[in-house]
């Protein structure tokens, strides 16, 4: 990297902080996340973390790099691959003093291990102060932070939980020690309840916002991309804004939130003009309110929502569309787990305060799994924060819906997707037992003699055990009847 200017920096320090993944702390993984979180804290600049273009021999093309060819970091996470990990790099740009337009790329020397920056975009005159703030904030520790009104509370309330009581007094002699009572100001505070009580109390039953898959509380919505997930979404939205119906389900009318942060207004207003098609019956729609960009969790999302929230009548749904859009940067201290189950909980914890349904909108893993939440991207603090979890998959039986959570019961439905329209055709067994007994018919009904399992099972496609057991159901539901020695024919004919 010729081209790239060194940085004045305290190497000791960046080695020394966590990346994402706790990986070696002298890797290239630890240095690149280093650097970002040392200049996202300081706040001088904007940053993220991209992947480079690659020349044709898969190296990064640094010549050719500039803002509109970097890629982000695929499902936000280090690349395995290790030339696709040479490429990951620091882009900045709204440097404090420089250009608006001006663009730089921090990255690090693949034998030296010296993080160097140059410039991809903007005014040449920016550079000497573009490396004098970079080198400066590399170089420098973060600047303490005022806490926040909520974070004093929190110390006020932790001291007093856990502050610790006076010593005992000295004992007056080694056999009967003097035992001391914790005085009411400094004994610990903790909410208990006995068990009769509790089973006194009376709550309000669930709220549930889509019968049988969404309910109050957190639940996240995964799957692959381009399935269908955002179709889903929206249409659970409409639904419940018009008091509609949504896989079959009646929605209770309310008021909705969708944060469609991948989309722009004209490709959201597509996608309502085929969910609302024909035009000449479509619903009032005003009880949806709709937004294209939003904040982060940790800087004011909740705080937007709560606005939301007061604003309208009968709050009932929040959608979130999609995780990657608003979960905050994780922290050079925090392992995966920690960081995931920390990203959704301000999220969990606001829905059940407020008794809301929130759903968050995210991709699954490329490996299918045995366990269907395993597939959600991301360790298990994800899935662990959640209330609920919905997964919308396709195999080679066709698209299903998989559900699990403390207020819903286990579901899997087969689903169907029309003119941007999902339908539940039923419990994915049934519909699938349905469907073979419809190509056993269908062979049975061209036979112009009795059939042998093995023959029905050739002609339909289809596995000779799944036709053996069909063909005896079948024959005692009437409909199919067995003659001879294994052969089935129409009854009747």
């Amino acid at each position: 990297m010729t081209a790239a200017t060194q940085l004045e920096t305290n190497l000791e320090e960046l080695r020394a902080m966590r990346p994402r993944e706790t990986p070696a702390s002298d890797s290239r993984q630890a240095l690149i996340f280093g650097i970002y979180d040392r200049l996202y804290d300081h706040g001088h600049c904007s940053v993220d973390v991209v992947l480079a273009p690659a020349d044709e021999v898969g190296k990064p093309d640094w010549e050719n790099t500039g803002p509109a060819n970097v890629s982000s970091l695929p499902a936000d996470e280090w690349p395995e691959d290790q030339q696709a990990e040479k490429r990951a790099c620091v882009i900045v740009s709204n440097i404090d003093g420089c250009d608006p337009d001006s663009t730089f790329i921090v990255t690090i020397h693949d034998e030296t291990g010296i993080p160097g920056m140059f410039r991809i975009h903007g005014p040449e005159i920016d550079r000497v102060v573009a490396d004098s703030i970079i080198g400066r904030d590399l170089g420098n520790r973060p600047p303490a932070k005022e806490p926040t009104e909520l974070q004093k509370s929190m110390a006020k309330l932790r001291e007093e939980l856990f502050s610790k009581p006076p010593p005992p007094p000295a004992a007056s002699n080694d056999n009967n020690a003097v035992k001391a009572s914790p005085s009411p100001a400094t004994a610990p505070k903790f909410n208990l309840i006995n068990a009769q009580d509790l089973l006194g109390l009376d709550f309000p039953p669930v709220k549930y916002v889509i019968p049988g898959y969404i309910a109050e509380g957190l639940t996240i919505l995964g799957g692959r991309p381009k399935l269908g997930k955002s179709w889903l979404a929206l249409g659970g939205c409409v639904a419940v804004a018009t008091g509609g119906e949504c896989l079959g389900e009646d929605c209770e009318q309310g008021d909705v939130l969708y944060l469609a942060l991948e989309d722009n207004q004209r490709r959201l207003q597509d996608r309502l003009e085929t969910v609302l098609s024909p035009p000449q019956v479509r619903p009032d729609i005003s009880r949806l309110s709709l937004m294209t960009e939003g904040p982060r969790i940790n800087a004011g999302l909740i705080e937007l929502l709560d606005q939301w929230r007061l604003a309208v009548e009968d709050p009932r749904l929040i959608v979130i569309d999609t995780l990657a859009m608003v979960r905050p940067p994780k922290g050079r201290n925090q392992d995966s787990y920690d960081a995931d189950y920390a990203a959704l909980s301000p999220l969990q914890k606001y829905a059940g305060e407020h008794r809301l349904a929130i759903v968050v909108v995210t991709h699954v893993r490329k490996m299918e799994a045995s366990d269907p939440l395993e597939m959600i991207s991301g360790t298990n603090g994800l899935t662990g924060a959640a209330d609920s979890i919905l997964v919308l998959n396709r195999d080679q039986d066709g698209p299903k819906l998989y559900g699990r959570g403390r207020d819903i019961e286990e579901i899997e439905k087969a689903l169907k997707f029309n003119a941007g329209v999902w339908t539940a055709l039923g419990n994915a067994d049934d519909v699938k037992q349905s469907d073979q007994r419809r190509k056993i018919l269908e062979v049975l009904t061209d036979a112009t003699a009795a059939l042998t399992p093995t023959e029905i099972a050739k002609e339909a496609g289809m596995k000779e055990t799944n036709v053996k057991y069909l063909l005896r159901v079948m024959v005692k539901a009437g409909g199919v009847e067995k003659i001879g020695y294994g052969q089935y024919k129409l009854q009747g004919r």
